[in-house]
């Protein structure tokens, strides 16, 4: 007999035995998914280059306003799996179940429903937002979906068994899979933006069919087709539930690419989407730090939770306002260099962007604390209020200031969700201002004590004297 499913999303009082992860705790869990996340905007980098030195920016605003439709499709389709197998994957290890069977029922009924819904708004409706997506690219869509959607089932598999370096391998396979197959394909399909939609396609296929081979011993036993249909309903329920915050926060991040395409030309949404790219790098941390401390949080939440969730966030405010304070400083010269020229305008669009990418560095790593306390409420309520905020900042600044105005928008919809989730963390850690943001000598000692660890690490590897002597007397034996 199956374990049902609750009704609810998950609170602290879900009696699940608290246990450190597979990995061996926050550090490894950390190093894992940001070496992976490292390597991945690595391969990301080289294929945004390829992009704009091949292809140009019309041709690269396409490409964006194209792969935003495909992650919202993605979104509408996947029904809230993501969340719903990394719950449970992550409570089901070892036990025979049907929960997978049913969600993937339910996922393939999503797509199914997603991509009928972009069909009908493409070719029946005609809305002036998609007008700058031709009908081969509209296509490359259309199939695109079920792709997007069997990848993220799988990297949410991959985190519900807390198999993290596996996890980030794949992401990094989709990542060089996309760039090799967007390589290969020139030559046969040109230079368009249709190439680097089949490079996309075909890399999330591939990385998710890699990611369900590897994966494949370890979740058989969730797929027992018994009790499946008793299993449909809850998992529709589960998913659904948590998918309406995801959908305010999608179009809190992405409303602006489609806004811009209504009002302004493909070669002002290739510099803005240039712009969005390079400014989102400084998620890579704050990204990392929440995946980790999420589980983190759930598991210590009695004990030093508060005080080691205000130790991450000064850290993560400390390392992003220098890496944005670099990125700003460094753009004017980098980016004509290493994009081209031709994506100079990024530039400005760059230094708006990064002071709202910074601040909602900070809401990234809260949400994660505050979604291990079980009050993940408090991040659809933000998200909507922030949404309704967007959508009327880039309904009125786009057309008066274009994509200056997109950027000015976001950052202050940004530091705004940043703003109402921080009140929320605070209110629920009971901490001060200070706490949160202002580093301590204890940090300083922390500073300290890593850079002795690196110091010593590089030592380790280094070859001793005694070592190098040693092999120059086995060469002159030899």
């Amino acid at each position: 007999m199956t374990q049902p499913f609750p009704n609810a999303a998950p609170t602290l009082e879900d009696p699940v035995e608290a246990r450190e992860p597979a990995s061996g705790g926050f550090a490894s869990s950390l190093i894992a998914i940001l070496g992976g996340q490292v390597a991945c905007g690595a391969v990301a980098l080289l294929t945004e280059v390829a992009y704009a030195r091949l292809l140009g920016p019309p041709e690269r605003g396409r490409i964006s306003l194209c792969l935003m439709s495909i992650a919202f499709g993605s979104l509408v389709g996947g029904l809230g799996g993501e969340g719903t197998i990394v719950y449970w994957a992550s409570r089901a290890r070892n036990v025979s179940s049907s929960w997978l069977t049913a969600m993937m029922f339910w996922g393939t009924l999503g797509c199914f429903a997603a991509c009928a819904l972009w069909a009908t708004f493409y070719s029946r409706f005609h809305l002036s937002v998609f007008r700058n997506i031709d009908s081969s690219s509209a296509r490359l869509v259309l199939i695109s979906i079920p792709a997007a959607v069997l990848f993220a089932y799988a990297m949410a598999l991959a985190s519900g068994i807390e198999q993290f370096r596996l996890r980030s391998a794949c992401a990094t396979a989709r990542q060089a899979f996309g760039v090799l197959a967007f390589l290969l394909m020139l030559s046969v399909l040109g230079r368009s933006a249709q190439t680097a939609l089949w490079s996309n396609f075909a890399g999330s296929l591939a990385a998710a069919v890699l990611a369900g081979a590897f994966m494949w011993r370890s979740v058989r036993s969730f797929s027992n087709l018994k009790g499946a249909v008793a299993d449909a309903l809850p998992t529709l329920t589960y998913g659904v539930r948590g998918q309406i915050g995801n959908l305010a926060t999608f179009f809190t991040y992405r409303l602006d690419v489609f806004i811009v395409s209504y009002f302004l030309d493909l070669t002002q949404l290739g510099y803005y989407s240039l712009a969005v790219v390079i400014t989102e790098a400084l998620w890579q941390i704050p990204q990392a730090v929440g995946s980790a401390l999420f589980p983190r949080t759930a598991r210590t939440v009695q004990q030093d939770a508060t005080i080691f969730t205000c130790f991450v966030l000064r850290q993560v405010l400390l390392i992003t306002s220098v890496c944005g304070m670099l990125i700003a400083v460094a753009s004017p010269v980098l980016v004509p260099l290493v994009f081209g020229a031709r994506f100079a305008p990024a530039v400005r669009v760059i230094w708006w962007l990064v002071p709202g990418t910074i601040s909602l560095s900070l809401a990234k790593v809260a949400c994660a604390d505050l979604a291990g306390r079980g009050k993940n409420g408090y991040s659809s309520v933000c998200a909507f209020a922030c949404f309704a905020l967007t959508g009327f900042l880039d309904w009125f600044l786009i057309p008066r200031m274009g994509i200056l105005g997109a950027a000015i928008a976001s950052s202050i919809a940004y530091t705004a969700n940043t703003i109402l989730i921080l009140f929320a963390l605070r209110y629920e850690l009971r901490a001060s201002w200070k706490s949160l943001f202002v580093p301590t000598r204890q940090d300083f000692r922390s500073y300290q004590q890593a850079s002795h660890r690196i110091r010593d690490l590089v030592k380790a590897v280094r070859p001793s004297p005694l070592s190098a002597e040693a092999g120059a007397s086995l060469k002159e034996g030899a």
